[in-house]
């Protein structure tokens, strides 16, 4: 096991340059100093809780970076941490309808207590710089997984948005600013895992008012997304919008595979391919002025939140080396998707337990989860057949329209979601379901024990399926994109 930060001197003394850069005065409390405080917020995604999670030995990455992170120093360094929708937002009892919105049920599927907790970042924000005094600068870093993402991209916008612009730069309205007005506000960096802004209903997105644009203003935003996401109350919201300078990755992995949160063990999987998002961002955040505790001076339990297996490295690696990370956001996602469907056409046929034959025997709880995937492989095998009979019915179209009239009657009508002909992106889709390419042992190892099925916990309630694109929609939310990148899909 190792930790990522320190792997490459370069990057660690790029690190160290803007440290330096950005703190060249020691965190001073001193009451005629001026004063440069760093704010970092850490909103977590749905139904992740650092508190509530440690009995079932769950954390997600933002939960980790906010433990990583050089420790509350008020009033100059300050972190704050915000648990995922899903889960209650305060130590205290919530109320009637706090416990409604923050529910497991209801406040996860559906997002609510959103607005609660962009109300409180934002309160948070206010009080602290009150402990401030001749302030001459305000540097701020804002991370987020899942809804927690979106909401770190709507925090940012809510800040901008009662900010004064001067010379074409905002400026925070702060009493304890060296003026006695405003201090110039800088987002030094955005650090984003998988963001989805979906409120429980597929195309039904956050408040409107809750921007999910990248505005200019954020000096970098870093984006890492999962390549295997299906589940239709999933989808994924684009990161680049306009001029802010946005770096997006697509990865091996399903939600949680990049933003952490599963327990070790879970689906008879390890839980440590997210430690190699973890360690990313952390790195990137750095760069960027992030103060996170640098390894060396870092207690025990925070080093070994950011450990990784350097053969789950070395098979991540062996994984990119077989994906072209250029072109549309359509296309790369494809990419993986190809991947994947090798591994899944191969093994959908089996059982479970035949797979992971080391635990379904002693561990019923595993098994357990191991058999709501088998059901899930049972529902491709109608998928398959269902599109198996739609590509039929597109090639009929396509050449002798007379038939497929006669075909489609006979089938119950053109209205039966059955009989549509394929759209040009499903086609591709089938095609890679069809002629998937042959997997490496390393890759098919990479697949069985670290990358997880996330549809398995959502079988009820999720009816999409596996040969279908990942939707994705506007930073706005208020369009989706049904165009395909087919040009781009070679």
């Amino acid at each position: 096991m190792q930790d990522w930060f320190t792997d490459s001197h370069d990057t660690f003394h790029r690190a160290l340059k803007t440290a330096t850069v950005l703190h060249n005065e020691e965190f001073t409390t001193c009451s005629t100093c001026e004063q440069k405080p760093w704010f970092s917020f850490f909103f977590d995604g749905t139904g992740n809780n650092l508190e509530l999670d440690k009995p079932r030995q769950k954390k997600s990455n933002i939960a980790r970076l906010f433990k990583g992170h050089v420790a509350d120093e008020e009033p100059l360094i300050v972190a704050l941490y915000y648990p995922g929708v899903g889960t209650p937002l305060g130590a205290s009892d919530p109320s009637w309808w706090e416990q409604i919105r923050d529910s497991e049920t209801l406040g996860g599927g559906a997002g609510l207590g959103a607005d609660a907790r962009l109300a409180l970042a934002e309160a948070d924000f206010r009080d602290r710089l009150k402990a401030n005094h001749k302030v001459t600068r305000i540097d701020i870093a804002v991370f987020g997984f899942s809804r927690g993402a979106a909401l770190a991209r709507a925090f940012v916008n809510r800040l901008l948005k009662q900010c004064e612009m001067r010379h074409g730069r905002p400026f925070w309205p702060c009493p304890t600013a060296v003026d006695g007005e405003a201090a110039p506000l800088h987002i030094r960096f955005l650090g984003l895992f998988d963001t989805v802004e979906s409120v429980g209903l597929p195309g039904h997105n956050l408040n409107s008012d809750m921007w999910m644009r990248i505005p200019d203003q954020v000096e970098r935003c870093f984006h890492i997304a999962a390549g295997h996401e299906l589940r239709a109350y999933f989808p994924l919201t684009r990161a680049h919008d306009g001029g802010a300078p946005v770096e997006k990755l697509i990865w091996p992995g399903v939600h949680s595979d990049i933003g952490g949160g599963y327990r070790p063990g879970e689906q008879a999987r390890s839980d440590l391919l997210a430690r190699i998002a973890l360690n990313r961002m952390r790195l990137e955040g750095a760069i960027s002025g992030v103060p996170f505790t640098a390894p060396s001076l870092a207690t025990k339990d925070v080093h070994d939140l950011f450990e990784y297996d350097e053969d789950v490295k070395a098979l991540f690696d062996e994984y990119m080396s077989h994906v072209d990370a250029g072109g549309t956001l359509e296309a790369q996602i494809f990419r993986h998707m190809r991947l994947y469907y090798g591994w899944l056409k191969e093994r959908f046929e089996q059982k479970p337990c035949d797979i992971y034959k080391n635990v379904c025997s002693t561990d019923p709880e595993v098994q357990a989860q191991l058999q709501r995937i088998q059901a899930f492989h049972e529902r491709l095998k109608v998928e398959v057949d269902t599109m198996n009979w739609r590509s039929y019915l597109t090639e009929l179209w396509k050449t002798n329209r007379s038939e497929y009239d006669r075909t489609i009657d006979a089938a119950g009508g053109p209205r039966s979601p059955m009989n549509q002909p394929l759209s040009d992106e499903e086609a591709a889709y089938w095609e890679a379901w069809v002629n998937p390419p042959k997997l490496s042992p390393g890759l098919l190892r990479l697949f069985d024990h670290y990358i997880h099925d996330s549809r398995a916990g959502f079988l009820r309630v999720d009816h999409s399926g596996y040969l279908r694109p990942r939707e994705l929609i506007t930073p706005s939310g208020a369009e989706h994109l049904l165009n395909s990148a087919m040009a781009s899909m070679a």
